[in-house]
């Protein structure tokens, strides 16, 4: 339930940033419930560093995550039946974890499902909103919970984003050398200064 929360809150920012969230759409993503204890928690602390990171990656990669429908299915403009899109969102997954779970790989499948509503609502398909969250929750379960729970569940993610904020001898080598050179080159331009005056 925590995935599909998350899955429905970055849907939803993700069409806010492509400006096709309408009072229909809206309304569409309002009917989907999720009811689990823990979701508010999830959302307020985790969600902000998925949508981070997952804004990221559709910067980094616009061909990956724009026109998604048509890099699935040469008849995306006929979107598929519910069981066809399940069998297209399967396969996705299936050939990204093909090479192992890691997070930048579910917050990458997290993009292609807020690519993939983006492309449904632009068809006009807001209807088929519910069942991408309901199916992107079926593959977390049935994939993923394994990999989720041995890595601290959805909160894991914030220790892998603190302990990249969190520096390295390198990076204090780097900001002491900075300071260093800071000091030296003002204390050339003053001494320069000083000689000009006097």
């Amino acid at each position: 339930a925590q995935g599909k929360c998350l899955c429905l809150q970055y849907i939803r920012c993700r069409l806010k940033r492509a400006g096709a969230l309408n009072r229909k759409v809206v309304q569409r993503l309002r009917t989907i419930t999720i009811e689990s204890p823990n979701t508010n928690t999830i959302t307020r602390d985790v969600f902000p560093i998925l949508n981070g990171l997952g804004e990221e990656l559709e910067r980094m990669h616009p061909r990956v995550y724009n026109n998604v429908g048509r890099q699935l299915s040469r008849a995306w403009s006929d979107l598929p039946e519910a069981d066809t899109l399940s069998l297209l969102l399967a396969e996705v997954a299936k050939e990204l974890f093909r090479g192992g779970t890691t997070w930048a790989r579910v917050i990458s499948f997290i993009a292609v499902m807020g690519g993939l509503a983006l492309d449904c609502v632009r068809l006009g398909r807001s209807d088929a909103l519910p069942r991408l969250v309901e199916v992107f929750g079926h593959i977390i379960e049935e994939d993923l919970m394994v990999w989720l729970e041995a890595h601290g569940g959805w909160k894991g993610l914030l220790v892998i984003r603190a302990s990249a904020t969190e520096y390295t001898v390198m990076g204090w080598l780097s900001i002491g050398v900075a300071f260093l050179s800071t000091v030296y080159l003002s204390t050339c331009i003053l001494d320069s200064l000083r000689r000009l005056i006097f």
